[in-house]
């Protein structure tokens, strides 16, 4: 994914991915246009990314077929993602820098 210099929220816990994407955004206190919001199931094998902007919505999902994204393990909340992060994170790679 290519996150260029936008905001990257991700979202600790684990989501019901079977959920659209205004259910996630849902989850979202104050959504922010432009701003990306991340998701993964229990088993951190799937991730899903949200992102409203002013013509709607938009939903991306990826999902590994062998080991897992490494999130930040908190059972609720969210961290600040510099894009750099968040596209180690989609690549299924430990990202090095967290804001």
């Amino acid at each position: 994914m290519q996150f260029e210099d936008n905001q990257v929220v991700l979202f600790h816990g684990v989501v019901d991915l079977r959920k659209g994407g205004s259910g996630l955004m849902a989850l979202v206190d104050d959504p922010k246009p432009g701003t990306w919001y991340l998701f993964s199931n229990r088993t951190r094998s799937l991730l899903k990314c949200v992102r409203l902007d002013r013509s709607g919505l938009w939903m991306g999902s990826r999902r590994l077929k062998q080991g897992h994204y490494h999130w930040i393990e908190r059972s609720r909340g969210a961290s600040v993602l510099s894009a750099a992060a968040a596209e180690e994170l989609c690549a299924g790679k430990k990202p090095k820098i967290y804001i």
